[in-house]
């Protein structure tokens, strides 16, 4: 097959039918899927196997972490290409033709990203929170690629913008968004590290950041093709930039756990890609965020520790995986600094 696509999932039955729908539409023909499940107990398996004969699974008995489920996946993918997309996300029918074809053009190309556009997904019998969704699609950004600035924040490009505002055209960018991407085969073997690709240790949450930065190090091109369309399930407004308090409201509904796995992998990823001429360069905007992110997680999650303590665990084992990304740098730094803005 020239393009196989892999989803991780766990418990993600009110959403894998309308992904999996999405894929048996597509024009594009030349794929094949795999889903990864990640020890789910929703029926997730069952209906997968009992609906699609077509579809492959690959079953762990426990959360492995979405980083780690995705690397069983590539390693087991014999393809050009390899899709990764989250199983709340929905695909146009043209999407897979459109990101090939682009693809195919771009030899030092490792990754494609179309436009992700936002998708509220409500309750059918809002008395049941476990139930099945209906999804109501939306013309505004999720994710347009990634977007680096100095003080090393990351963010969705584009994110919460109307579509059209958007370039029509196909956009070198810095990375993109590990909800739905497509990977090339070769690049993803180039930058292996001990047989990862997303790095295990980040278990889930900035593991695409981590891998887009890698790539760029390593002389590959990212790019973003607005012609693949895509929805992706998310509140409308979660992200909104509207001040201090809501930015406060917005972060209490994201988990502990997730908030605090940001923390920590935030920091990973600079230990592992960061140059130090870029930051000494960069470090008036650096230490501004980093003291702000300090004081705050001080004052309103204290929880925040763990994830300092985890850091510290992790260490050894990122300044290593550092050395061998290092060791395969093409780039200068000048060359990486151009995409902080």
């Amino acid at each position: 097959m020239k393009v196989s696509i892999q989803i991780v999932t766990w418990n993600s039955m009110r959403y894998i039918f309308d992904c999996l729908e999405s894929l048996m539409r597509q024009s594009f023909r030349d794929f094949s899927v795999l889903v990864i499940d990640n020890g789910s107990d929703d029926g997730t398996v069952n209906f997968i196997r009992s609906n699609y004969p077509t579809v492959s699974v690959l079953q762990n008995f426990k959360n492995l972490g979405y980083a780690k489920a995705n690397n069983q996946g590539i390693l087991l993918a014999n393809s050009d290409y390899v899709l990764v997309m989250n199983p709340d996300v929905i695909l146009t029918d043209e999407f897979l033709a459109e990101i090939v074809a682009f693809a195919e053009q771009k030899p030092d190309g490792a990754s494609f990203g179309g436009k992700i556009l936002k998708m509220q997904s409500e309750a059918i019998d809002q008395d049941d929170v476990s139930g099945l969704r209906q999804a109501v699609k939306s013309d505004i950004i999720d994710s347009a690629g990634l977007q680096i600035f100095k003080s090393r924040r990351i963010v969705n490009r584009g994110e919460n913008d109307q579509a059209e505002d958007q370039s029509k055209r196909p956009t070198e960018i810095f990375g993109l968004s590990g909800a739905c991407v497509l990977y090339r085969k070769q690049a993803l073997t180039d930058v292996m590290i001990k047989n990862d690709f997303f790095d295990s240790d980040f278990f889930a949450y900035k593991e695409d950041v981590d891998l887009a930065w890698r790539l760029r190090l390593y002389g590959w091109t990212n790019w973003y093709v607005p012609k693949a369309v895509s929805f992706h399930h998310r509140h409308l407004a979660l992200n909104a930039e509207n001040g201090f308090y809501q930015t406060f409201q917005n972060r209490r509904q994201i988990s502990k756990i997730l908030r605090q796995l940001s923390f920590r992998n935030h920091h990973l990823l600079l230990v592992k890609n960061d140059l130090p001429l870029n930051l000494i360069l960069n470090l008036p905007w650096f230490l501004g965020r980093e003291l702000k992110i300090i004081i705050y997680s001080l004052i309103f999650e204290p929880f925040q520790w763990r994830g300092v303590v985890e850091f510290f665990q992790y260490l050894p084992g990122a300044l290593i995986k550092r050395r061998v990304i290092m060791g395969h740098r093409k780039i200068s730094a000048k060359e990486i600094r151009k995409w902080f803005k």
